[in-house]
């Protein structure tokens, strides 16, 4: 996912990272009910990473994990993100919003729990057992969340699978959520202290109808409020929509609809995971030294692996393209929750080529070109749009997801902390993103920037795309690459 700007909120506090406080029964917004609707037992719709501590500090005398500490801790640190005690409801009246109501049976030890790899715990066993848990739909009647970690590994080290529904953040602030319940020294945990919770009691009947009532009187006034606006500053208007149209037409003057791939095909419950780890600096330095972005190298290398795949598949040929959906962070400004502040550009990548340097030059044009074009702005505008739209039409827009034929693949790039975090005392050594699969997206790819590694986390669908691994030993060709060619400074 690519930051457009700073986001806020998540600011220090007495060391600690901290979110403002939501009240309860905050409204779900119209995005997160979307991805309430899209979910299923094929489509399960959380977002997961799968990050690695040093085991030792987590470990008791007897070399047992410490559960209960590290259920207690990650208690602790609940008020600061009050939507991990939440789960969606519907109020009276269908047509109105959902909202975050307290769950009064919460208990952290459904949501903290153990697993055990299958000896002999190497990296083949870890993904076999995260492609398991992440096929796995959170349980609706529960706080959409869920952290396992994973004895058993050969390597010593413990593995912490996070499970966290696509309608509670998105990436960005699901990165920073790991700054909340982790900490940024190995002896800060000794500072947390249990916080006492009680769920506040659900809205009496009478007044949950009336703020259903209001909440479906605002779609009326949202619009009016638009043409107020409208007829108030039409100057304005009018160059905020001259510059959305110039967007829409720089997007279907390319092409909106994506080409036909195999990678595309409807999917079923099954997933297949496989992890890659880079050196951030070596994608840094590629970057400066070809005046694009850490994403456009991101891009090459998963466009790369595609060709190296797809030639495999005997299955290309030199005018093979696809259409990859990049999602961008919005700026909210200070009132940050955690929740769903996305847009995306939409950016046409050539396979045909094995010449590595002439793909990145081609994709950094296109990133360049579609951000020139403000094409962000068209998702921006959509998802406000979708604000008036009352409960029943989301459902069948829903059904449209699962069936889109925008986009080929989602490669998504989410910065991470540049300083290590810990649990319980315990260092992070890496952390690898996983995205969702949704309706007829055969392979998703998610990168994490940690410290000085870049990872890749790859999810497939093992009938569509059996071959996924082939594209993370295609990336990391395409880095070596890259970086052998870097070319000399002027002199």
């Amino acid at each position: 996912m690519l930051r457009m700007k700073q986001r806020q909120g998540m600011a220090p506090e007495n060391g600690k990272h901290t979110t403002r406080p939501l009240t309860s029964e905050v409204g779900v917004s119209q995005l997160d009910t979307i991805f309430l609707h899209v979910e299923s037992d094929r489509t399960p719709m959380h977002m997961t990473s799968v990050a690695l501590f040093e085991a030792g500090p987590l470990l008791d005398a007897q070399g047992d994990l410490r559960v209960e500490e590290l259920r207690q801790l990650i208690s602790s640190r609940l008020h600061h993100v009050p939507k991990l005690r939440q789960l969606p409801r519907h109020g009276l009246l269908f047509e109105a919003p959902p909202v975050w109501s307290d769950d009064p049976a919460f208990d952290i030890s459904n949501h903290v729990t153990l697993r055990r790899v299958a000896a002999p715990g190497s990296n083949r066993e870890l993904t076999e057992l995260c492609a398991d848990i992440v096929s796995e739909p959170l349980l609706p009647d529960q706080p959409l969340w869920e952290m396992i970690f994973v004895e058993g590994l050969a390597s010593g080290e413990i593995a912490v699978v996070e499970k966290l529904h696509h309608s509670m953040a998105d990436g960005i602030a699901a990165a920073e959520l790991a700054t909340v319940l982790l900490d940024p020294s190995p002896d800060s945990h000794t500072n947390s202290e249990p916080v006492a919770w009680e769920p506040r009691p659900r809205t009496p009947l009478l007044n949950t109808a009336g703020r259903d009532v209001a909440r479906l009187a605002a779609i009326g006034l949202r619009l009016a409020a638009w043409a107020g606006w409208t007829a108030i500053h039409p100057a304005r208007r009018s160059r905020a929509w001259a510059m959305k149209g110039a967007a829409a037409i720089g997007l279907f003057r390319g092409g909106p609809l994506a080409p036909r791939s195999p990678l595309n095909h409807q999917i079923g419950p099954d997933r297949s995971i496989h992890f890659a780890r880079f050196d951030l600096d070596e994608v840094r330095t590629v970057a400066r030294a070809r005046g694009c972005t850490v994403n456009d190298v991101v891009l090459t290398m998963v466009a790369h692996g595609l060709h190296k795949l797809l030639t495999k598949r005997d299955a290309l040929d030199s005018q093979t393209q696809i259409q990859v959906l990049v999602p961008v962070g919005l700026d909210i400004g200070p009132d940050r929750a955690l929740g769903n502040r996305i847009s995306a550009l939409l950016v046409r990548v050539a396979l045909g080529t094995d010449d590595v340097v002439a793909s990145l030059a081609q994709i950094s044009a296109q990133t360049k070109s579609r951000k020139g074009q403000h094409q962000e702005l068209l998702g921006a505008t959509a998802l406000s749009l979708l604000e008036p739209i009352p409960q029943s039409a989301l459902v069948p827009l829903s059904w449209l997801i699962g069936h889109q034929p925008f986009f080929n693949l989602i490669v998504t790039n989410v910065p991470g902390p540049d300083v290590p975090l810990y649990l319980l005392g315990a260092r992070m050594t890496a952390a690898y993103p996983i995205v969702p699969l949704v309706g007829n997206q055969g392979l998703g790819v998610a990168a994490l920037s940690y410290m000085e590694q870049l990872t890749l986390g790859v999810l497939a669908d093992p009938h569509v795309c059996p071959d996924a691994d082939i594209l993370c030993e295609g990336a990391a060709e395409a880095l070596g690459e890259l970086r052998h060619n870097i070319p000399a400074p002027a002199v």
